[in-house]
């Protein structure tokens, strides 16, 4: 099975104004085959990428904000439905403004939660299906860095980034430079109730900043930790295609799994279908021998006959004249059908009238 991953730029998509004069966006994008090994990867426009069995995409750090809560025993199910009104304290946007995504609950009772911008993902989206694309998830790229206990995972673009602090918590990075960290980093860390023993680097796309000034200035050693690439496989995280915006399920998902049984049908319905039109076949073929034979059968009988309609009636009509010429009733005369009436009539039963027309016998009873 295979899946096409698409990074979505943190500027994208563009507003009206800015697209009018602008060239398509370019995406970089990842073709994953089984087990999530990547076969392919590129960086194209929407339109170039290679087709794939399912898509999914993944939204930048700075546009998705890592929370959690702890959902109460009862009313689980209209507290879910009201969890953007739950977070309402820690957002600066109204609770109609935004879509907030749940993840599986912990052992602790806390529910991680991903809330992003509920129009800048419908635009989003959008704009996807525009150009055939209907990703089946939505990952944010904070929970793909590494993530080791009691180490902070850093992926640093030169002016800025983001930083994975544990399995679902990170923020994303705006500033800095090669000899100071962001302050946000600066500010995470004396946050922190369990502050990291480190924080690897992975330089993504710019240099790697001076470790040790940067180490110096946060109080924790950062280290070097390899060009950052993504995951060598899709890790599952807290999937942002939720409730309105859930992925519909389309035939790339149920397909495979109806496939031997709508192959069985179809092999069924192929093979009662030939059978019947072999049945048809057969019985026209007998119908049309059968026709035939009568037809001999009573050109042999009446020769003199010139016009063949309807050979078992012709038959029966012609037998009863040589009947009737020979002084010998026919079973539909008169006398022989009054016959086969008479010991079916009581006694008690009055006559009122008896009409005899084209072999056919009518009586009327009072």
């Amino acid at each position: 099975m295979s899946q096409l991953e698409i990074h979505i730029p943190e500027n994208w998509p563009p507003s009206a104004q800015e697209s009018a004069g602008e060239a398509a966006a370019t995406f970089s994008w990842r073709l994953r085959g089984p087990q999530g090994k990547v076969l392919r990867s590129g960086h194209d426009v929407l339109g170039s990428m290679p087709a794939a069995e399912h898509c999914h995409i993944v939204l930048p750090a700075c546009r998705v904000l890592l929370s959690s809560v702890k959902p109460p025993a009862r009313n689980r199910r209209k507290f879910m439905q009201a969890l953007p009104y739950a977070v309402e304290d820690r957002i600066m946007a109204a609770p109609e403004t935004i879509h907030v995504a749940a993840g599986e609950e912990q052992e602790n009772g806390e529910m991680p939660l991903a809330i992003v911008d509920r129009a800048w993902l419908r635009q989003a989206l959008d704009s996807l299906h525009g150009s055939g694309l209907r990703p089946a998830r939505a990952d944010v790229e904070t929970l793909l860095a590494p993530c080791e206990a009691g180490a902070w995972a850093l992926i640093w673009r030169g002016h800025g980034g983001f930083v994975r602090q544990g399995p679902h918590s990170g923020i994303p990075l705006d500033g800095g430079n090669a000899e100071r960290p962001p302050a946000a980093l600066q500010l995470a860390i004396a946050a922190a109730t369990s502050k990291p023993g480190s924080i690897q680097l992975h330089p993504d796309g710019a240099s790697a900043p001076d470790l040790g000034a940067w180490s110096a200035v946060l109080g924790i050693p950062v280290t070097a930790a390899g060009k950052w690439e993504g995951p060598a496989a899709a890790e599952p995280g807290i999937n942002l295609l939720q409730g309105e915006f859930a992925a519909r399920s389309t035939n790339a998902d149920w397909l495979p799994r109806l496939r031997p049984a709508l192959m069985l049908a179809g092999l069924i319905l192929g093979l009662q279908v030939t059978l019947t039109i072999g049945d048809w076949a057969w019985l026209r073929f007998e119908t049309h021998r059968l026709t035939t034979f009568m037809e001999q059968s009573f050109r042999k009988a009446f020769p003199e006959a010139k016009v063949i309609v309807d050979a078992p009636l012709q038959m029966r009509r012609n037998l009863a004249e040589l009947r009737h010429s020979a002084g010998i009733m026919d079973h539909n005369d008169f006398l022989p059908l009054l016959a086969q009436l008479a010991p079916k009539l009581g006694t008690e039963v009055r006559l009122r009238s008896l009409e005899y027309q084209q072999e056919s016998l009518k009586i009327r009873l009072t």
